[in-house]
Protein backbone atom coordinates (compact mmCIF):
# COMPACT_ATOMS: atom_id res chain seq x y z
CA UNK A 1 0.00 0.00 0.00
CA UNK A 2 1.24 3.36 -1.38
CA UNK A 3 -0.15 6.26 1.58
CA UNK A 4 -0.50 10.09 -0.95
CA UNK A 5 -0.88 12.92 0.35
CA UNK A 6 -4.17 13.51 2.46
CA UNK A 7 -4.21 10.15 3.94
CA UNK A 8 -5.14 8.79 0.39
CA UNK A 9 -4.04 5.17 -0.07
CA UNK A 10 -3.63 4.19 -3.74
CA UNK A 11 -2.86 0.73 -4.04
CA UNK A 12 -1.51 -1.03 -7.29
CA UNK A 13 -2.12 -4.99 -7.31
CA UNK A 14 -0.52 -8.04 -9.11
CA UNK A 15 2.57 -7.41 -10.97
CA UNK A 16 1.94 -3.50 -11.39
CA UNK A 17 5.67 -2.70 -10.45
CA UNK A 18 5.96 -0.05 -13.57
CA UNK A 19 2.24 1.23 -12.44
CA UNK A 20 2.36 4.78 -12.08
CA UNK A 21 0.63 6.90 -9.38
CA UNK A 22 -0.64 10.40 -9.74
CA UNK A 23 -1.63 12.04 -6.15
CA UNK A 24 -5.60 13.05 -5.82
CA UNK A 25 -6.89 16.68 -5.73
CA UNK A 26 -4.57 19.90 -6.58
CA UNK A 27 -1.87 17.60 -8.36
CA UNK A 28 -3.75 16.10 -10.86
CA UNK A 29 -3.66 19.03 -13.03
CA UNK A 30 0.22 18.58 -13.51
CA UNK A 31 -0.50 16.73 -16.08
CA UNK A 32 -0.46 17.49 -19.80
CA UNK A 33 -3.29 16.73 -20.92
CA UNK A 34 -6.66 16.53 -18.93
CA UNK A 35 -7.41 13.09 -17.48
CA UNK A 36 -10.36 11.03 -18.09
CA UNK A 37 -13.40 11.60 -15.49
CA UNK A 38 -13.82 8.56 -14.07
CA UNK A 39 -17.40 8.40 -12.06
CA UNK A 40 -17.42 6.12 -8.44
CA UNK A 41 -20.55 5.13 -6.71
CA UNK A 42 -23.49 3.04 -6.96
CA UNK A 43 -24.92 5.22 -9.96
CA UNK A 44 -23.07 5.95 -12.96
CA UNK A 45 -19.97 3.53 -11.77
CA UNK A 46 -17.75 3.62 -14.25
CA UNK A 47 -18.48 5.75 -16.46
CA UNK A 48 -16.43 8.54 -18.57
CA UNK A 49 -14.01 6.44 -20.31
CA UNK A 50 -15.18 7.65 -23.87
CA UNK A 51 -12.27 7.07 -26.05
CA UNK A 52 -10.09 4.40 -24.68
CA UNK A 53 -6.65 3.80 -26.57
CA UNK A 54 -4.06 1.61 -25.97
CA UNK A 55 -0.96 3.12 -24.04
CA UNK A 56 -0.70 5.43 -21.00
CA UNK A 57 -3.99 5.72 -19.25
CA UNK A 58 -4.33 9.08 -17.01
CA UNK A 59 -7.58 8.42 -15.27
CA UNK A 60 -9.45 11.11 -12.42
CA UNK A 61 -11.55 8.44 -10.06
CA UNK A 62 -14.50 10.85 -8.42
CA UNK A 63 -16.37 9.81 -5.78
CA UNK A 64 -19.89 11.32 -6.97
CA UNK A 65 -21.45 8.94 -4.30
CA UNK A 66 -22.93 10.07 -0.57
CA UNK A 67 -20.71 7.65 1.10
CA UNK A 68 -16.54 6.53 1.25
CA UNK A 69 -15.91 3.70 -1.38
CA UNK A 70 -12.83 2.18 -3.24
CA UNK A 71 -12.60 1.68 -7.14
CA UNK A 72 -11.02 -1.19 -8.71
CA UNK A 73 -9.75 -1.14 -12.76
CA UNK A 74 -10.82 -5.00 -13.73
CA UNK A 75 -10.73 -7.40 -16.14
CA UNK A 76 -14.97 -7.76 -16.21
CA UNK A 77 -14.46 -11.67 -17.73
CA UNK A 78 -13.04 -12.98 -14.36
CA UNK A 79 -13.04 -10.04 -12.02
CA UNK A 80 -9.10 -9.79 -11.94
CA UNK A 81 -8.30 -6.45 -10.68
CA UNK A 82 -5.28 -4.25 -12.25
CA UNK A 83 -5.47 -1.46 -9.98
CA UNK A 84 -6.97 -0.47 -6.74
CA UNK A 85 -7.85 2.81 -5.33
CA UNK A 86 -9.01 3.50 -1.72
CA UNK A 87 -10.13 4.86 0.25
CA UNK A 88 -12.02 7.44 -1.81
CA UNK A 89 -14.48 9.62 0.48
CA UNK A 90 -17.27 10.62 -0.65
CA UNK A 91 -16.61 13.98 -3.29
CA UNK A 92 -12.87 13.32 -3.08
CA UNK A 93 -11.08 12.38 -5.63
CA UNK A 94 -7.83 10.49 -7.04
CA UNK A 95 -5.30 10.43 -10.05
CA UNK A 96 -4.54 6.97 -11.34
CA UNK A 97 -2.15 6.34 -14.22
CA UNK A 98 -1.23 3.00 -15.96
CA UNK A 99 -0.27 1.91 -18.96
CA UNK A 100 -2.89 -0.59 -20.67
CA UNK A 101 -3.35 -2.75 -23.82
CA UNK A 102 -5.93 -4.50 -26.15
CA UNK A 103 -8.22 -5.95 -23.77
CA UNK A 104 -11.63 -5.56 -21.61
CA UNK A 105 -12.06 -3.42 -18.63
CA UNK A 106 -14.14 -2.26 -16.26
CA UNK A 107 -14.83 -0.09 -13.34
CA UNK A 108 -15.87 -1.79 -10.38
CA UNK A 109 -17.15 0.81 -7.58
CA UNK A 110 -17.34 -0.85 -4.08
CA UNK A 111 -19.24 1.33 -1.84
CA UNK A 112 -19.54 1.21 2.24
CA UNK A 113 -22.46 -0.48 3.22
CA UNK A 114 -23.55 -1.80 0.01
CA UNK A 115 -23.08 -4.45 -2.69
CA UNK A 116 -20.47 -3.53 -5.29
CA UNK A 117 -21.47 -2.53 -8.40
CA UNK A 118 -19.52 -3.19 -12.04
CA UNK A 119 -19.45 -0.32 -15.29
CA UNK A 120 -19.98 -0.75 -18.72
CA UNK A 121 -17.32 -2.73 -20.29
CA UNK A 122 -14.29 -0.74 -22.57
CA UNK A 123 -12.50 -2.42 -25.45
CA UNK A 124 -9.07 -1.57 -26.47
CA UNK A 125 -8.08 -2.88 -29.73
CA UNK A 126 -4.92 -3.24 -31.13
CA UNK A 127 -2.16 -5.67 -30.72
CA UNK A 128 -0.06 -4.65 -27.99
CA UNK A 129 -0.37 -6.69 -24.41
CA UNK A 130 -0.95 -4.65 -21.16
CA UNK A 131 2.56 -4.64 -19.18
CA UNK A 132 0.33 -4.95 -16.07
CA UNK A 133 -0.98 -8.10 -15.18
CA UNK A 134 -4.48 -8.09 -13.56
CA UNK A 135 -4.37 -10.41 -10.45
CA UNK A 136 -7.59 -12.45 -9.09
CA UNK A 137 -8.24 -10.66 -5.75
CA UNK A 138 -8.40 -12.69 -2.46
CA UNK A 139 -10.64 -12.70 -0.05
CA UNK A 140 -10.95 -12.50 3.65
CA UNK A 141 -11.81 -16.34 3.89
CA UNK A 142 -9.13 -17.04 1.45
CA UNK A 143 -7.07 -15.95 3.99
CA UNK A 144 -8.34 -17.76 7.21
CA UNK A 145 -6.36 -21.18 6.09
CA UNK A 146 -2.95 -19.66 6.10
CA UNK A 147 -3.70 -17.63 9.27
CA UNK A 148 -4.88 -21.29 10.85
CA UNK A 149 -1.93 -23.03 9.75
CA UNK A 150 0.41 -19.98 11.33
CA UNK A 151 -1.47 -20.29 14.93
CA UNK A 152 -1.11 -24.15 14.54
CA UNK A 153 3.15 -23.20 13.60
CA UNK A 154 3.67 -21.21 16.67
CA UNK A 155 1.34 -23.00 18.74
CA UNK A 156 3.50 -25.80 17.80
CA UNK A 157 6.81 -24.21 18.09
CA UNK A 158 6.85 -22.21 21.25
CA UNK A 159 7.04 -25.07 23.61
CA UNK A 160 10.37 -26.11 21.78
CA UNK A 161 11.49 -22.22 22.56
CA UNK A 162 10.56 -22.36 26.17
CA UNK A 163 12.63 -25.37 26.95
CA UNK A 164 16.11 -23.86 25.00
CA UNK A 165 15.40 -20.60 27.15
CA UNK A 166 14.75 -22.31 30.74
CA UNK A 167 18.21 -24.28 29.57
CA UNK A 168 19.32 -20.73 29.40
CA UNK A 169 17.98 -19.43 32.77
CA UNK A 170 19.43 -22.31 34.63
CA UNK A 171 22.90 -21.85 33.00
CA UNK A 172 22.52 -18.36 34.25
CA UNK A 173 20.70 -19.41 37.77
CA UNK A 174 24.29 -21.84 38.30
CA UNK A 175 26.34 -19.12 37.90
CA UNK A 176 28.34 -20.71 34.26
CA UNK A 177 27.74 -18.02 32.18
CA UNK A 178 29.95 -19.75 29.40
CA UNK A 179 27.14 -22.10 28.76
CA UNK A 180 24.40 -19.65 28.91
CA UNK A 181 26.62 -17.85 26.00
CA UNK A 182 26.33 -21.16 24.07
CA UNK A 183 23.07 -21.51 24.64
CA UNK A 184 21.76 -17.93 23.94
CA UNK A 185 21.56 -18.46 20.39
CA UNK A 186 19.78 -21.71 19.55
CA UNK A 187 17.52 -19.89 21.76
CA UNK A 188 17.02 -16.87 20.41
CA UNK A 189 17.16 -18.11 16.79
CA UNK A 190 14.49 -20.21 17.52
CA UNK A 191 11.91 -17.06 18.25
CA UNK A 192 13.39 -15.54 14.99
CA UNK A 193 12.19 -18.10 12.88
CA UNK A 194 8.48 -17.97 14.01
CA UNK A 195 9.01 -15.42 11.17
CA UNK A 196 5.36 -13.69 10.75
CA UNK A 197 5.14 -13.64 14.55
CA UNK A 198 6.17 -10.49 15.77
CA UNK A 199 2.60 -8.62 14.48
CA UNK A 200 0.66 -11.18 15.96
CA UNK A 201 2.29 -11.17 19.49
CA UNK A 202 1.14 -7.41 19.71
CA UNK A 203 3.30 -6.01 23.16
CA UNK A 204 4.84 -9.33 24.02
CA UNK A 205 7.51 -9.11 21.12
CA UNK A 206 9.28 -6.60 22.94
CA UNK A 207 9.04 -8.24 25.87
CA UNK A 208 10.89 -10.89 24.76
CA UNK A 209 12.76 -9.55 21.55
CA UNK A 210 12.67 -5.70 22.16
CA UNK A 211 15.57 -3.47 21.43
CA UNK A 212 16.50 -0.26 23.83
CA UNK A 213 15.92 2.44 20.48
CA UNK A 214 13.88 5.14 22.34
CA UNK A 215 14.47 3.95 25.83
CA UNK A 216 15.51 6.97 28.05
CA UNK A 217 18.83 5.14 29.45
CA UNK A 218 19.36 2.81 26.35
CA UNK A 219 20.77 -0.77 27.35
CA UNK A 220 20.74 0.24 31.11
CA UNK A 221 16.66 1.23 30.50
CA UNK A 222 14.18 -1.14 33.24
CA UNK A 223 12.70 -1.46 29.60
CA UNK A 224 14.93 -3.19 27.71
CA UNK A 225 14.50 -6.79 28.39
CA UNK A 226 14.14 -9.95 26.41
CA UNK A 227 16.65 -12.03 24.57
CA UNK A 228 18.88 -8.75 23.55
CA UNK A 229 19.12 -7.59 26.87
CA UNK A 230 20.37 -10.92 28.30
CA UNK A 231 22.55 -10.75 25.10
CA UNK A 232 24.19 -6.90 25.97
CA UNK A 233 24.36 -8.96 29.76
CA UNK A 234 26.26 -11.64 28.93
CA UNK A 235 29.06 -10.12 26.65
CA UNK A 236 29.46 -7.28 28.38
CA UNK A 237 30.85 -8.99 31.40
CA UNK A 238 27.21 -8.45 33.77
CA UNK A 239 27.26 -11.10 36.84
CA UNK A 240 24.61 -14.37 36.99
CA UNK A 241 22.66 -12.31 39.82
CA UNK A 242 22.26 -9.43 37.91
CA UNK A 243 21.14 -11.65 34.67
CA UNK A 244 18.90 -13.93 36.58
CA UNK A 245 16.22 -11.55 37.40
CA UNK A 246 15.97 -10.96 33.28
CA UNK A 247 15.99 -14.72 32.25
CA UNK A 248 13.01 -15.23 34.47
CA UNK A 249 11.31 -12.22 32.85
CA UNK A 250 12.07 -14.05 29.48
CA UNK A 251 10.64 -17.04 30.24
CA UNK A 252 8.22 -15.87 31.73
CA UNK A 253 7.01 -13.75 28.81
CA UNK A 254 7.24 -16.77 26.54
CA UNK A 255 4.57 -18.66 28.89
CA UNK A 256 2.10 -16.24 28.75
CA UNK A 257 2.71 -15.77 25.38
CA UNK A 258 1.49 -19.66 25.02
CA UNK A 259 -1.51 -19.26 27.47
CA UNK A 260 -2.65 -16.03 25.66
CA UNK A 261 -1.75 -16.88 22.20
CA UNK A 262 -4.84 -19.85 21.27
CA UNK A 263 -7.05 -16.63 22.45
CA UNK A 264 -5.29 -14.44 19.69
CA UNK A 265 -6.89 -12.93 16.84
CA UNK A 266 -4.69 -12.53 13.92
CA UNK A 267 -5.05 -10.46 10.97
CA UNK A 268 -4.81 -12.69 8.03
CA UNK A 269 -2.82 -10.12 6.08
CA UNK A 270 0.10 -9.55 8.52
CA UNK A 271 1.00 -12.66 7.52
CA UNK A 272 0.96 -11.57 3.89
CA UNK A 273 2.56 -8.23 4.91
CA UNK A 274 5.37 -10.20 7.15
CA UNK A 275 6.43 -12.01 4.35
CA UNK A 276 8.35 -8.94 3.51
CA UNK A 277 8.67 -7.24 6.88
CA UNK A 278 10.99 -9.77 7.88
CA UNK A 279 13.80 -9.06 5.33
CA UNK A 280 13.39 -5.61 5.80
CA UNK A 281 13.94 -5.56 9.12
CA UNK A 282 17.04 -8.27 8.34
CA UNK A 283 18.34 -5.40 6.22
CA UNK A 284 17.56 -2.65 8.56
CA UNK A 285 18.64 -3.73 11.90
CA UNK A 286 20.67 -7.18 11.54
CA UNK A 287 22.96 -6.80 8.80
CA UNK A 288 23.67 -3.04 9.89
CA UNK A 289 24.74 -4.45 13.49
CA UNK A 290 22.25 -2.41 14.94
CA UNK A 291 20.10 -5.67 16.92
CA UNK A 292 23.51 -7.11 17.68
CA UNK A 293 24.49 -6.89 21.71
CA UNK A 294 28.13 -8.29 21.84
CA UNK A 295 27.26 -12.02 20.45
CA UNK A 296 28.43 -11.41 16.61
CA UNK A 297 25.82 -13.51 15.58
CA UNK A 298 24.03 -11.15 12.72
CA UNK A 299 24.85 -13.56 9.92
CA UNK A 300 22.98 -16.58 12.02
CA UNK A 301 19.88 -14.58 12.84
CA UNK A 302 19.60 -13.72 9.01
CA UNK A 303 19.86 -17.30 8.57
CA UNK A 304 16.68 -17.76 10.62
CA UNK A 305 15.07 -14.92 9.29
CA UNK A 306 15.08 -16.43 6.16
CA UNK A 307 14.04 -19.60 7.29
CA UNK A 308 10.98 -17.42 9.05
CA UNK A 309 10.69 -16.19 5.10
CA UNK A 310 9.97 -19.53 3.72
CA UNK A 311 7.68 -20.51 6.45
CA UNK A 312 5.45 -17.45 5.87
CA UNK A 313 5.51 -18.43 1.60
CA UNK A 314 4.81 -21.41 2.40
CA UNK A 315 1.92 -20.73 4.41
CA UNK A 316 0.53 -18.15 0.93
CA UNK A 317 1.96 -20.46 -1.28
CA UNK A 318 -1.33 -21.90 -2.29
CA UNK A 319 -2.71 -18.42 -2.63
CA UNK A 320 0.37 -16.72 -4.84
CA UNK A 321 0.60 -20.17 -7.05
CA UNK A 322 -1.47 -18.79 -10.61
CA UNK A 323 -1.61 -14.87 -8.88
CA UNK A 324 2.34 -14.48 -8.91
CA UNK A 325 4.51 -15.38 -12.31
CA UNK A 326 7.13 -14.13 -10.16
CA UNK A 327 7.21 -17.18 -7.70
CA UNK A 328 9.87 -19.38 -9.22
CA UNK A 329 12.18 -16.31 -9.38
CA UNK A 330 11.76 -15.76 -5.73
CA UNK A 331 12.16 -19.18 -4.62
CA UNK A 332 15.19 -19.20 -6.88
CA UNK A 333 16.44 -16.32 -4.89
CA UNK A 334 15.44 -17.11 -1.33
CA UNK A 335 18.08 -20.61 -2.57
CA UNK A 336 20.64 -18.53 -3.60
CA UNK A 337 21.08 -15.86 -0.44
CA UNK A 338 20.94 -19.34 1.49
CA UNK A 339 23.77 -20.80 -0.24
CA UNK A 340 25.66 -17.21 -0.05
CA UNK A 341 25.32 -17.30 3.81
CA UNK A 342 26.03 -21.32 3.91
CA UNK A 343 29.09 -20.46 1.96
CA UNK A 344 30.11 -17.97 4.91
CA UNK A 345 29.80 -20.74 7.68
CA UNK A 346 32.76 -21.95 9.76
CA UNK A 347 33.43 -25.51 10.03
CA UNK A 348 32.11 -25.69 13.28
CA UNK A 349 28.48 -24.74 11.77
CA UNK A 350 29.10 -21.17 13.28
CA UNK A 351 29.05 -17.70 11.74
CA UNK A 352 31.64 -15.20 11.82
CA UNK A 353 30.62 -11.21 13.09
CA UNK A 354 29.25 -9.00 10.40
CA UNK A 355 32.52 -7.17 10.84
CA UNK A 356 34.41 -9.77 10.20
CA UNK A 357 33.22 -9.91 6.55
CA UNK A 358 35.36 -9.42 3.52
CA UNK A 359 33.55 -6.29 1.81
CA UNK A 360 33.06 -8.48 -1.24
CA UNK A 361 30.65 -10.92 1.00
CA UNK A 362 29.19 -8.33 2.91
CA UNK A 363 27.98 -6.15 -0.87
CA UNK A 364 26.66 -9.81 -1.63
CA UNK A 365 24.17 -10.40 1.27
CA UNK A 366 22.85 -6.88 0.87
CA UNK A 367 22.47 -7.57 -2.83
CA UNK A 368 21.30 -10.79 -1.95
CA UNK A 369 18.46 -9.64 0.96
CA UNK A 370 17.82 -6.49 -1.20
CA UNK A 371 16.50 -8.03 -4.34
CA UNK A 372 14.71 -10.46 -2.05
CA UNK A 373 13.13 -7.44 -0.21
CA UNK A 374 12.04 -5.82 -3.58
CA UNK A 375 10.86 -9.16 -4.94
CA UNK A 376 8.38 -9.80 -2.10
CA UNK A 377 7.02 -6.36 -1.62
CA UNK A 378 3.96 -7.79 -3.99
CA UNK A 379 3.20 -10.00 -1.81
CA UNK A 380 1.21 -8.15 0.46
CA UNK A 381 -0.43 -6.21 -2.54
CA UNK A 382 -1.75 -9.56 -4.06
CA UNK A 383 -3.02 -10.72 -0.84
CA UNK A 384 -4.25 -8.01 0.48
CA UNK A 385 -8.61 -8.92 0.98
CA UNK A 386 -10.58 -7.39 -1.44
CA UNK A 387 -14.28 -7.10 -2.21
CA UNK A 388 -15.92 -8.31 -4.90
CA UNK A 389 -19.21 -8.24 -4.37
Amino acid sequence: MLVLGGGLAVVAVGLALGLTIGRGGSDASSSPSAPTRISVGLTGCGTGWLKPAAGEQDFLLVNTDLRDGSAQLINPADGAVYADVEPLGSGASAQLRIVLGHGSYAFRCVMEDDNAVTGPTVTIGGTARTPVAPVLPVTQNDLVPAAKAYEAYVTGALPGLIGQTETLRADIGRGDLAAARSDWLPAHLAYERLGAAYGAFGTADAAINGRPDGLPDGVRDPGFTGFHRLEYGLWHDESAADLGPVADALVTAETDLRTNFPQAQIDPLAIAIRAHEITENTLQFTLTGHDDFGSGSQLATARANLDGTQTVLGLLRPLLTGRYPGLPTLDALIAATGRDLGALQRPDGGYPPLPDLAVPDRERLNSDFSELSEQLAPIASICEPRRTQ
